[in-house]
């Protein structure tokens, strides 16, 4: 029944993803950006985690390093469309956009590891 956190974490995510575009929040807590790329890759893990073991009920559980994979993966993609769509923050080819983007990685994945240590709990 991971359908539930999985629901609660994307929703959360988005809900403060709209308020913050919103009230421009990004640009008033620059934190925030850190909170959001744990929780999108606490939430992509549990969407991966839920949909391969529904998809795929008849294989195992997709170990913790499909799900870091898989998250990586969807946050590099999400890392591309920032780029392409002039929300980034900084310019691309910039010291500050490799490194914005490093971190940004990294908390996903953090996340990611959050996640798994409550699903194998």
């Amino acid at each position: 029944k991971t359908y539930i956190p999985t629901l609660f974490v994307l929703a959360l995510l988005a809900g403060l993803h709209f308020m913050a575009m919103d009230g421009a929040w990004y640009v008033r807590y620059p934190g925030l950006d850190i909170l959001m790329h744990v929780l999108g890759g606490i939430g992509l893990a549990l969407s991966f985690y839920w949909i391969f073991t529904t998809l795929f009920p008849r294989y195992s559980s997709p170990s913790f390093w499909h799900l870091i994979f898989w998250t990586f993966v969807a946050g590099g993609a999400w890392e591309i469309f920032e780029t392409m769509n002039g929300i980034a923050g900084t310019p691309l080819g910039t010291t500050k956009y490799y490194w914005d983007t490093t971190k940004d990685l990294v908390n996903d994945t953090l996340g990611a590891i959050v996640a798994t240590y409550f699903l194998k709990k």
